[in-house]
Order: structure tokens, then sequence, then C-alpha cells
């Protein structure tokens, strides 16, 4: 199994290319907030890479929220904004959801062609490795960005802060490392990706 790091847009087309199973990172807004979508009774999410898309989709279902942001306000009609703040505190039982935002809902549908699809922050990131625990599959973890663009995890976090998240075999608790200390870590080989093997006693990285 090897994980790979991807970003934006072409991150995610060649991460579909390989055929990876994915995870969308969007931490502060879209990963979290569809987990509190579904914490508060969601039905369904369905992604929109534009309002247009969104408009379309609005047609199959005229029942639906429409749910979206640009650069962080809520887009003006819509029922909803992108908050996961607003979604924990609205009672979305049983409802339809169309999403369209800034970076997160456009990457899901860039990845639409992967096996496997997954949105993951520090909410869920426990639950996501889980899921992926014995898939044995390829994957690529995929950093939203801005507007779908490169975003170095340095420029991010400057001072070094980069952290991975694995589960150890038979664990359900999620453990994190600091990337610079990888290489500390005898059998692993990191240069833009983790290899794992059956020595490395780790199920799965995030």
């Amino acid at each position: 199994m090897r994980v790979r790091i991807e970003h934006g847009i072409s991150g995610a087309e060649i991460a579909v290319s390989r055929g990876d199973a994915i995870v969308i990172v969007d931490a502060i807004r879209a990963s979290t907030t569809y987990v509190m979508a579904f914490a508060s009774g969601a039905d369904r999410i369905i992604p929109c890479s534009s309002r247009k898309h969104l408009s379309e989709k609005y047609e199959n279902y005229p029942n639906s929220l429409k749910c979206g942001e640009r650069l962080c306000k809520k887009i003006e009609g819509y029922d909803l904004g992108s908050s996961p703040v607003e979604m924990s505190n609205t009672d979305l039982t049983g409802k339809v959801l169309l999403s369209s935002t800034t970076n997160g809902s456009r990457m899901v549908v860039a990845c639409r062609d992967s096996p496997l699809v997954v949105m993951g922050g520090f909410c869920n990131a426990s639950s996501v490795a889980e899921f992926l625990k014995g898939r044995n599959m390829d994957t690529s973890i995929i950093c939203s960005g801005r507007l779908g663009e490169h975003f170095s995890a340095l420029s991010v976090q400057p001072q070094g802060g980069s952290v991975k998240g694995f589960l150890k075999e038979g664990s359900e608790t999620l453990y994190w490392i600091i990337s610079e200390d990888l290489k500390k870590v005898k059998g692993h080989l990191f240069q833009g990706s983790f290899v794992l093997t059956q020595a490395d006693r780790l199920s799965h990285y995030l």
C-alpha cells in the first residue's frame, strides 16, 4: 500500500489517473461542514463544481437545500452557507444538500472517477483511517489548497509543524508523527509519499 500527498485540482487528476482511493482534505470548511451536516441528519450531499452545476442538479432534486460559499461568504439566495457551526445548529433530517464551495466541492467533482472518495479533516481523521483499513488500496490525500491551487505544507505551516496520522495495528487510536521525524523511524521512506511494509506495523497514514 502506498499513500501519496497531492495538491489541488492537478494533483487530484494525477491521483485519479492512478486509480487511487482519495481522501480530500479541506479541513477548515468543506470536510468539516460535510461531517457536521451528516451528524445533523442529512441524507445525502451532492458536491457541485460551480453555481451553474448546482442549478442543473437542482432540477433533479427540487426539494433539496442549496448550500455554498464563495471566499467564506454564503452565496446569496442559497438556503445555507458552508459553515460547520451552521450545519450543527440546523435540523437536516432526511435532507438532500447540494453543495457548491470555493474549494472542497470542486475537488470532489474532480475526483469523481476515482474508485473511492472520502472527505477527511481533524474531526473525522480516525474514522477515515478506520474506513480505509484493510482495503489495501493505494491512496492519495488531496490537499485542497486555495481555489484548487497548490499550497505546500511549509507555506501553510512555515515552522515545520506538518504532522501525519496513523493507526497502529490492532488499535482504534489515531497517533501522530511530525513529518520531520520520519527519517528517525527505522524502515520508513519519505520522499513525498509514504511506503508501508509489514515491518512498519502501521495500518494507515492520513
